[in-house]
């Protein structure tokens, strides 16, 4: 076993990464590749990710991807695997925040957050989940949030969406353990990205650093070591756990 803190944590590794153009998931993609690991950074800004794999490497790729339709998964892994390796990693980390009370949302903007955080996450697990059966096993990483387990107004039909991930993702730890495929969940709290602000409306990082018992919001690089250790053979007896990446917000 590698030993935690070695650049080679990951060797011999390649991980897919959705929503890896920004925030949170480009954090998580360079930090694999830090690790040692290859990495396909998949999402839908063509620009940010071809600048992203180029300052990686060659250990990276950009690849274009809608997480929310299952066309967009029946050639990704293949394509992956053509020119980084076999797959053994996936983070689901592709999200979508739309606040509102439930007087004022749109079933429109519940689709749209259901098609990106949950069946994006139903689609990539059973996409990669294929490929590491064949490849003898794996580790899927879906990104969860704070919001699945702590109540605020607002946000009933994002916390929805974060809590189907959790259930989704136990199931699937019991389904998949048998093929030697782990799967947990990371719930970060206040985060300063742009999904963040996004949803906020330009609040969040005051709401955040206010509400985090820490005093605090995290930058997207805190959450790295969580996943690092996760997609590695350091959490090789780890599966269907959760681990909140907070400032106490949970606890």
């Amino acid at each position: 076993m590698t030993a935690p803190g070695s650049s080679d944590r990951l060797r011999g590794k390649t991980v897919i990464v959705t929503g890896g153009t920004r925030g949170i998931g480009e954090a998580i993609a360079r930090g694999i590749a830090t690790a040692g690991g290859q990495v396909a950074l998949c999402g839908r800004d063509a620009k940010a990710g071809e600048r992203i794999a180029e300052e990686i490497g060659a250990a990276s790729r950009y690849l274009p991807l809608d997480v929310g339709a299952a066309s967009g998964w029946d050639g990704i892994v293949p394509l992956v695997e053509r020119q980084l390796g076999p797959v053994t990693g996936l983070v689901n980390n592709a999200g979508l925040g739309i606040s509102g009370n439930l007087s004022r949302m749109t079933d429109d903007d519940v689709m749209r957050m259901i098609a990106v955080n949950q069946l994006g996450v139903w689609h990539g697990m059973r996409a990669a989940g294929a490929a590491m059966r064949a490849n003898g096993g794996g580790s899927i990483v879906n990104i969860g949030s704070a919001a699945a387990t702590r109540a605020h107004p607002g946000i009933v039909a994002y916390a929805g969406t974060k809590a189907a991930v959790v259930g989704m993702s136990l199931a699937a730890a019991a389904e998949l353990a048998p093929h030697r495929i782990r799967v947990n969940v990371i719930h970060p709290g206040y985060f300063g990205t742009r999904l963040l602000d996004e949803s906020s409306r330009g609040h969040g990082r005051t709401m955040g650093a206010t509400a985090t018992p820490l005093g605090r919001v995290a930058e997207p690089e805190e959450i790295v070591g969580a996943a690092v250790f996760l997609l590695s053979d350091e959490s090789g007896f780890v599966t269907g756990t959760q681990i909140a990446v907070d400032g106490g917000l949970t606890m």
